[in-house]
C-alpha cells in the first residue's frame, strides 16, 4: 500500500512533493510538540504532587506538634498533681449534689476553687478546635465525655470514640505510685488537621495516617485505601513491619516522624495520579491530532489548488511546444506569483508567434526572390562571360558608351544572382546607380538622379535590395516619360545619433485615397504573402532588421511626387556599421 502511495506521489509535480514533505515536517513537529507536552505534563503533574504532598505533610506534621503541646496543657490543667487528679475522680464518683458540697468545704478551707465544671468549660474555650474530651479512672465505673454541646460533660457506661478528627491520649499518673490511675483522651477537629489542604488530599485521593508514639493511629483519614487495606497498614506499623506489598505497588508513600515522634503517613494513589495525567496527555494528544489534521487538509487543499494552476500553465506549455502558439494561459484562473508567470508565458509566446511568424515570412519572401532570381538566370557564368565579351567587342569598335551598358546590366544582374541577405548603405546606391544609369540610357535627356551619403553612414548594414525596389517603384509607378524634367534622389544623414535616409522624387504622386491605402498597408499587423518585392516587403524587411527603433513613412501630392523617409531612431542603425 505504502509502495502505490509513492507511485501515485511520484507521478505529481514537485510541488505536490513539497506538500508531501511539509506535511511529514508538519505532523513530525506537532508529535514531537505533543510528546514533550506529555512529558512536561507528566513532569509537572509529579512536581505538583510532591509539593502537595510536602505542604500536606508539613500542615499535618505542625498540626499534630501543636496539639500534643495543647494537650500537655489540657492534661497539666486537668490532672497537673494529685489534688487536682483527686478532684476530677470526685467530679466522677460523687453525685453531683455532693461534689458541688465537696468544691464549697475546699474552698472554704484553702481558698482556692476547684469546681471541675468551670475547669473543663476553660479547656474548650481556649482550644477552639478541641471537639471532645473523655475521661476514665481506672476505679470508676463510669466514663466522662464533655463536648461542646455538653461542656460539664456526660458519664457513659461504655467507651465508644465515634468522633472524627485527631486522637490524643495521656495516661494519669499517681504522683505518689508512679502508676497509671486512668487515661485523657482529646479529640480535635478533623478540618483542623488538613485545615486548607483537605481540598488537595480530597482531590488527590490521598490517604493520611497519623500514629503516636505508641504506633497507635491517632488520625486517619481513609482516601483511596479499603478498610481491609487500612487494618493491614495500621496493623503493619504497629508491629513496626514492612507496609503491604500492596502500598508500594500502588501508592505514592510519604513517611515521616515528628519532634513529638507522631508518625505521618501519607499514600497517595498512583492509579488516580496516573489517571489524571494521562487524561491531561490525552486532551493534548486530541488537540495535537485535530490540530495537525486541520494544518494538513488547509495544507493539501492550497497545494491541490496551486498544483491545479501549476497544470494549467503546464498544459498551456506542452501544447506550444507541439506547434500550437495560438494557445493562451487564462490568467485570471492564476494567482499571486502563477498570474505573473502566467502573463510573462503569454508575453513570450505573443512575442514568439509574431517573431516566427515575420521570420518565416520574411525568409520564404527571401527565397521567392532569390528563385525569382534564379529563374531569370540561365548559367550566370556563361551569361557573365557573353556579356563580358559584348563588351570588350563594343570597346575594340570604340562603342564605349554601349559597353557602359553591358558593364552596368553585368553589375545588375550579378548583384541580383547573389546569395548574401545584407549590404552596405554605399553598396546598395552603387547598384541603384547602375539601374538609374540603365533608365538614363534607354530615355535620353529625360531623367536625372543624384545620391548623397553623409559622412559615417556608408558602411552602415542594411537589408539587401532594399532602396532598389523604392528607386523601381518610381520607374513603374511614378516617372511621366513626357517630361524631360525627371528626377530621383537619395539623400542619408544623421542627426542627433538617428540615421534617415530620404528617397524623393518629382513623379505622378499619388491621390490622398491612393496615399491612405498604402499607409493603411504599411501599418497592417498580418504578415501578407507577397511574390513581388515592394514597398511592403521592404517595411517588413526592415522592420525585422531594425526592430522598433525603425520607422517609415510616406508623403505624396498629385502631379508634385512622392517622398519616402526612413529613420532608424537612436544608435540601431549606427551599430550595424
Amino acid at each position: 500500500m505504502f509502495q502505490k502511495g509513492m507511485k501515485l506521489f511520484k507521478k505529481g509535480y514537485l510541488i505536490n512533493q513539497l506538500m508531501f514533505i511539509y506535511g511529514l515536517l508538519l505532523t513530525g513537529i506537532i508529535l514531537l510538540t505533543v510528546a514533550s507536552l506529555c512529558v512536561y505534563t507528566t513532569y509537572s503533574s509529579k512536581k505538583q504532587l510532591v509539593t502537595q504532598t510536602t505542604a500536606i505533610e508539613s500542615q499535618v506534621r505542625g498540626y499534630a506538634v501543636s496539639k500534643n503541646d495543647a494537650m500537655l496543657n489540657i492534661y497539666s490543667d486537668l490532672a497537673g498533681n494529685n489534688s487536682k487528679v483527686e478532684n476530677m475522680r470526685n467530679y466522677l464518683m460523687l453525685p453531683l449534689s455532693d461534689y458541688l458540697q465537696y468544691t464549697i468545704d475546699s474552698y472554704a478551707t484553702y481558698r482556692t476553687d476547684i469546681n471541675f465544671v468551670s475547669t473543663l468549660a476553660t479547656m474548650f474555650g481556649t482550644y477552639p478546635d478541641l471537639e471532645t474530651l473523655y475521661i476514665q479512672m481506672a476505679d470508676v465505673e463510669d466514663t466522662l465525655r464533655a463536648d461542646r454541646t455538653h461542656p460539664n460533660g456526660r458519664k457513659i457506661s461504655e467507651l465508644k470514640m465515634e468522633d472524627d478528627g485527631l486522637v490524643l491520649k495521656r495516661s494519669i499518673q499517681d504522683y505518689y505510685s508512679g502508676k497509671s490511675i486512668g487515661m485523657i483522651w482529646a479529640v480535635f477537629s478533623e478540618s483542623g488537621v488538613l485545615d486548607d489542604l483537605a481540598q488537595d488530599a480530597k482531590d488527590l485521593e490521598m490517604t493520611t495516617l497519623v500514629f503516636d508514639n505508641n504506633d497507635d493511629p491517632i488520625y486517619s483519614r481513609q482516601g483511596k485505601l479499603s478498610k481491609k487495606e487500612l487494618l493491614a497498614v495500621e496493623e503493619a506499623v504497629k508491629d513496626q513491619k514492612s507496609l503491604p506489598s500492596f502500598v508500594a505497588q500502588d501508592y505514592f508513600v510519604s513517611q515521616q516522624v515528628t519532634i513529638s515522634q507522631n508518625q505521618i503517613l501519607l499514600l497517595t494513589s498512583k492509579q488516580h495520579f496516573w489517571r489524571r495525567t494521562l487524561g491531561t496527555c490525552l486532551v493534548i494528544v486530541l488537540i495535537g491530532t485535530l490540530l495537525a489534521l486541520l494544518l494538513l487538509l488547509t495544507l493539501r487543499r492550497t497545494f491541490k489548488r496551486y498544483s491545479q494552476q501549476v497544470g494549467k500553465i503546464v498544459a498551456v506549455t506542452e501544447n506550444v511546444s507541439q506547434g500550437n502558439l495560438k494557445d493562451r494561459i487564462d490568467a485570471t484562473q492564476v494567482q499571486d506569483e502563477l498570474n505573473v508567470l502566467a502573463e510573462a508565458i503569454n508575453f513570450m509566446i505573443e512575442s514568439m508567434d509574431h517573431y516566427i511568424e515575420d521570420i518565416y515570412t520574411l525568409e520564404v519572401k527571401q527565397r521567392d526572390a532569390n528563385m525569382r532570381a534564379l529563374q531569370s538566370q540561365i548559367n550566370p557564368h556563361f551569361l557573365y562571360n557573353t556579356l563580358e565579351y559584348i563588351r570588350m567587342y563594343a570597346l575594340s569598335r570604340q562603342q564605349e558608351e554601349l559597353a557602359d551598358v553591358v558593364y552596368a546590366f553585368s553589375a545588375l544582374l550579378r548583384n541580383n544572382t547573389t546569395q548574401e541577405k545584407t549590404t552596405t548603405i554605399e553598396k546598395e546606391l552603387s547598384f541603384c546607380e547602375k539601374y538609374v544609369y540603365l533608365y538614363q540610357m534607354r530615355y535620353p535627356d529625360q531623367i536625372a538622379y543624384h545620391f548623397e551619403l553623409a559622412e559615417g553612414t556608408q558602411q552602415v548594414e542594411i537589408p539587401k535590395f532594399t532602396i532598389q525596389p523604392l528607386i523601381e517603384n518610381y520607374f513603374v509607378h511614378g516617372i511621366d516619360y513626357t517630361r524631360n524634367d525627371n528626377a530621383i534622389s537619395v539623400k542619408t544623414s544623421v542627426t542627433n545619433g538617428e540615421l534617415v535616409i530620404l528617397i524623393r522624387d518629382n513623379g505622378k504622386g499619388m491621390t490622398p485615397t491612393r496615399l491612405a491605402q498604402v499607409r493603411n498597408k504599411l501599418a497592417a499587423v498580418d504578415v501578407e504573402m507577397s511574390t513581388s518585392i515592394g514597398l511592403r516587403n521592404v517595411h517588413e524587411r526592415l522592420k525585422s532588421f531594425f526592430g522598433e527603433q525603425y520607422e517609415l513613412t510616406i508623403d505624396s501630392t498629385l502631379g508634385e511626387g512622392t517622398t519616402i523617409q526612413i529613420k532608424v531612431k537612436g544608435e540601431g542603425g549606427l551599430m550595424h556599421v
